[in-house]
C-alpha cells in the first residue's frame, strides 16, 4: 500500500538514516509482535514518517536495542523497541492494510484482494479493538471515497483522503500528550531545566496555546501530505487505470495534460507540508523530517512524474 513518503537517501548523513531504519524496523517487529509475523508485510514508509512525526515530540527518547531480523536473524542492527507510538501506528498499519485489501477485493482485483483480506482478517479486526476511533474514520473514509468514485472523476477523493490522514495524526497526538502527562504525573509535575524550553508539551503549557499550535500545524500539514500520496499513487496509476478502466482523477485528461496538472497539485500540497512543519521546533528527529519533506517527497514526485522506479532504501 502506496510507500512514497520515503527519505532521499544519498543526502542523509549515516546517523539519521541508521535511526530511520531503527524506526522502520521497530514498526515491522512491533507489527509481528500485536498482529503475528504474516501482518509485518504491512509496514510502509508512509506510516513510517507518521510514527517519526510523533515520535519527535514525545517526552523521552526512543529505547533502541541491538537484535535480529527475521530476515537476517544473524546478523543484529539498531532496533526501536518498547514504544507505545510505534504499536498505535502498527494499529494503524493494520487497520489500513486490511481495508485496502477489502478495495482490492471489491475493486480491480477480486482474487489477490480476497487472499489478503482473509490474511489481514483476524489482525484488522484485534486492531479495531485496540483503536476504534480510528477504525471508525477510516470506515466513513472510505465510504465517501467509495462514493466519489462511483462519479465523474474529482480531485475531492484527495481532499477526503488528506483529511483521514489528519485525523488519524490528531488521534496520535492524543497518545503523545497522555504520554506526556503520565510523565507529568511521575515526576510531579516538574520538567528537568534541559527540557523545559525544547519540548512543545510541557506540563508548563498551563493555557495549552502552544500545544493546540503544534496539534493545528501537525493535522494541517499532514492532510496536505495526504492529499499528496493519493494524488501521487492515482498519476502514478493512471496509465494502468485506463486499460482497466477504474476510476482515477487524472481520467478525463491526457497522459501529458495528467502530469501538467499532476505536477502542479503535487507542488503545492509539497509547500503546504513545508510550511507547518518548518514552524516547529523538534526536540529529536527533525534532520529526518526535514530530509523526507524537503528532498524526499520532491524527488519521488519527479521520479514518478518520469516514469522512474523508485530507489530501494
Amino acid at each position: 500500500m502506496f510507500g512514497y513518503v520515503r527519505p532521499e537517501k544519498p543526502i542523509l548523513l549515516m546517523r539519521d538514516f541508521a535511526l530511520y531504519k531503527s524506526v522502520y524496523c521497530g514498526l515491522c517487529k512491533a507489527l509481528g509482535r500485536r498482529y503475528g509475523q504474516i501482518s509485518r508485510a504491512a509496514v510502509t514508509f508512509d506510516m513510517t514518517f507518521l510514527a517519526i512525526v510523533l515520535m519527535a515530540f514525545a517526552p523521552e527518547d526512543p529505547r533502541i536495542r541491538e537484535e535480529g531480523c527475521i530476515l537476517n536473524p544473524i546478523k543484529k542492527k539498531p532496533i526501536m523497541v518498547d514504544n507505545t507510538i510505534l504499536d498505535y501506528v502498527a494499529d494503524l498499519s493494520c487497520l489500513l492494510a486490511y481495508a485496502s485489501a477489502r478495495d482490492n477485493a471489491l475493486d480491480d482485483q477480486p482474487i489477490r484482494g480476497t487472499a489478503e483480506t482473509l490474511l489481514f482478517l483476524r489482525a484488522g479486526k484485534k486492531a479495531k479493538r485496540f483503536q476504534p476511533e480510528a477504525a471508525c474514520s477510516i470506515s466513513e473514509s472510505l465510504e465517501a471515497l467509495s462514493e466519489l468514485e462511483k462519479g465523474e472523476p474529482s480531485f475531492e477523493a484527495a481532499s477526503v483522503f488528506g483529511r483521514l490522514i489528519s485525523e488519524l495524526t490528531s488521534i496520535g497526538f492524543d497518545v503523545v500528550a497522555k504520554l506526556w502527562q503520565n510523565r507529568s504525573s511521575e515526576n510531579g509535575c516538574k520538567m528537568p531545566s534541559d527540557q523545559e524550553e525544547a519540548q512543545p508539551f510541557s506540563p508548563d503549557d498551563t493555557d495549552g496555546k502552544e500545544t493546540s499550535f503544534y496539534r493545528y500545524m501537525i493535522g494541517e500539514a499532514m492532510r496536505a501530505l495526504g492529499q499528496w500520496v493519493y494524488l501521487i499513487d492515482a498519476i502514478d496509476d493512471l496509465e494502468k487505470d485506463r486499460k482497466k478502466k477504474n476510476w482515477n482523477p487524472f481520467l478525463q485528461l491526457s497522459t501529458e495534460e495528467a502530469k501538467s496538472e499532476a505536477l502542479t497539485l503535487l507542488s503545492q500540497a509539497e509547500e503546504a507540508i513545508d510550511r507547518g512543519f518548518a514552524l516547529l521546533s523538534y526536540p529529536r528527529m527533525g534532520a529526518l523530517v526535514y530530509n523526507i519533506v524537503v528532498h524526499g517527497l520532491p524527488r519521488t514526485r519527479d521520479r514518478v512524474l518520469a516514469g522512474e522506479k523508485l530507489p530501494r532504501i
